[in-house]
């Protein structure tokens, strides 16, 4: 499962055609947080991961995977994004949300100053507590070149 949501994830940033696109994983939640940037604006979506199936008496929707969504924005040198939604706890007759802010940098991006080579990203959440992430990302030119 991880491994599909990951690829998906992924895959849609191909499809949509993003400038740039970042995959955070944080292993205290264990899940998965995508971002995708068209010029400095973007969404972000984010999605629990699980390693087993759920037992077949269990129904899960994907509103009950899906954690945390928001809208992104990268300054023009791409070495750093902020990062503001609200995150999701769905129950059975309700959906409770609380407001998510994420700051990530991109370390060898700050370092080069080029703009058009991967990079890794390094997050950190803010919604009750602190919270760290890391992942990939990925330019626009890297992908289409």
């Amino acid at each position: 499962m991880k491994t599909l949501l990951t690829t998906i994830l992924l895959l849609l940033s191909v499809i949509v055609k993003a400038q740039q696109s970042d995959i955070l994983y944080i292993p205290s939640q264990k899940s998965l947080v995508a971002s995708y940037n068209y010029k400095q604006i973007g969404t972000y979506v984010g999605g629990y991961y699980v390693t087993t199936f759920p037992q077949p008496y269990i129904y899960t929707t994907p509103l009950s995977i899906v954690n945390r969504v928001g809208l992104t924005y990268v300054n023009k040198n791409n070495t750093f994004s902020i990062m503001g939604g609200a995150y999701l706890k769905t129950y059975f007759d309700r959906v409770e949300m609380t407001p998510d802010v994420w700051v990530k940098i991109y370390p060898i991006r700050m370092l080069t100053g080029d703009k058009s080579n991967l990079d890794f990203a390094v997050g950190v959440n803010y919604m009750n507590g602190f919270r760290l992430g890391i992942g990939l990302s990925i330019p626009y030119w890297s992908i289409y070149r």
